[in-house]
């Protein structure tokens, strides 16, 4: 696994949020997402881009995932 391209993937993840608004806790819980999304979908073997990025954004962004849920339960 790249290093390299792990932080790249985080970093271009957290300039498509306001990442430092987050609380400490939605954070972590954001970089340990996308740290697992760049795992379990193999983008080491990709181009790290700000598209790849918005693409696993929902996955990533725990705030999103809350979005998702009430719209569900609604």
């Amino acid at each position: 696994m790249s290093t390299k391209k792990l932080n790249k993937f985080v970093d271009l993840s957290k300039k498509l949020v306001n990442f430092n608004d987050y609380s400490v806790e939605e954070q972590e819980e954001f970089i340990s997402n996308a740290i697992a999304i760049y795992r379990n979908n193999n983008l080491g073997s990709s181009a790290i881009t700000t598209q790849v990025a918005r693409f696993f954004l929902f996955l990533v962004d725990p705030r999103m995932e809350v979005t998702v849920r009430k719209a569900v339960s609604e």
